[in-house]
């Protein structure tokens, strides 16, 4: 698997990027792939790409108890690049230009989506459901499928649409 970094490539030091790729050539060794990951961090640990790729990582090798910490650190620095509060609970509709769903806007709704996701995943319900309802409430066309997925919780996990 790649860990490609899209447009936040450009933000990552040449020295990250190659412990990336060494990341990415191990990814059949999850332990040097990890190893990879961790020494980047200790280089870059406020770096928004870094923090995404590790993200991904965890979340693919289903290690979501290990994602959740790395998606809550991307909400705080996308968080900071918006110049909106640290903390989800106060962030609202009119802190920045939620609908436009491009950059940084987009990927703080992603981004609380992802947490929503692992918070569910790993039984924390009520809180995986209140950061879906917010992020619905920043993005009203649901695009990020917030608004379906915290319906989805709140249901203990049933989906409609599943249903033969």
């Amino acid at each position: 698997m790649a860990y490609d970094l899209g447009t936040f490539d450009a933000t990552v030091p040449p020295d990250i990027q190659a412990l990336l790729a060494d990341a990415d050539a191990a990814y059949s060794d999850p332990h040097r792939a990890e190893r990879a990951f961790q020494a980047a961090l200790a280089i870059a640990p406020d770096n928004l790409g870094l923090r995404i790729a590790t993200y991904t990582f965890y979340f693919y090798a289903n290690r979501l108890a290990e994602a959740l910490p790395h998606a809550e650190v991307c909400l705080t620095l996308i968080a900071r690049t918006l110049g909106v509060a640290e903390d989800w609970r106060q962030v609202g509709p009119g802190d920045a230009e939620f609908t436009g769903f491009v950059g940084p806007q987009r990927t703080y709704l992603k981004t609380l989506v992802a947490i929503g996701y692992c918070r569910a995943r790993l039984g924390n319900l009520e809180g995986a459901e209140a950061i879906l309802r917010h992020a619905a409430g920043l993005d009203p066309e649901d695009r990020v499928n917030a608004a379906r997925l915290a319906n989805v919780v709140a249901r203990g996990g049933l989906d409609p649409d599943d249903e033969d």
